[in-house]
């Protein structure tokens, strides 16, 4: 077996089902409105991140290209960051992002509170030192 082969397999055991399962844009839009963000009613995987997955990575395995404010899946997802602390939050789409940056609605801050990097139990900074951000704030 190659390690390419034991890393899938490793991510596959991390995964489980949890990637089924999810709100619809629809439903999304109902949790939206009760200041919940779509993610929080997702699975978590179990266990420990594989430790071949930087935090990026296990967000794209287990968000499966689903917004983790909206669920829409509409192709490319950004990588959210938080700008004091330079930590990945999770991904969102083009839209949620933007409004993501402006909008005090309590989803997002729900979002802030608990982003899909912190329900995997993984901090990542996002960029480099180079980029401005030190080392993550208490």
């Amino acid at each position: 077996m190659t390690e390419v082969s034991r890393q899938r397999d490793a991510e596959r055991d991390w995964l489980g089902s949890t990637t089924t399962r999810r709100p619809t844009f629809a439903e999304a839009e109902v949790l939206d409105r009760q200041g919940t963000p779509s993610c929080h009613a997702w699975e978590a995987p179990s266990g420990r991140v594989p430790p071949h997955l930087s935090a990026a990575a296990a967000l794209r395995l287990w968000q499966a290209g689903a917004c983790a404010m909206c669920s829409a899946i509409r192709g490319r997802l950004l990588v959210d960051h938080c700008h004091r602390s330079g930590l990945i939050r999770g991904l969102l789409c083009t839209n949620c992002n933007t409004a993501e940056a402006f909008s005090d609605a309590p989803s997002f801050a729900a979002y802030r509170d608990r982003p899909p990097a912190a329900m995997l139990q993984m901090a990542e900074q996002y960029g480099s030192p180079w980029d401005g951000f030190g080392a993550p704030s208490a």
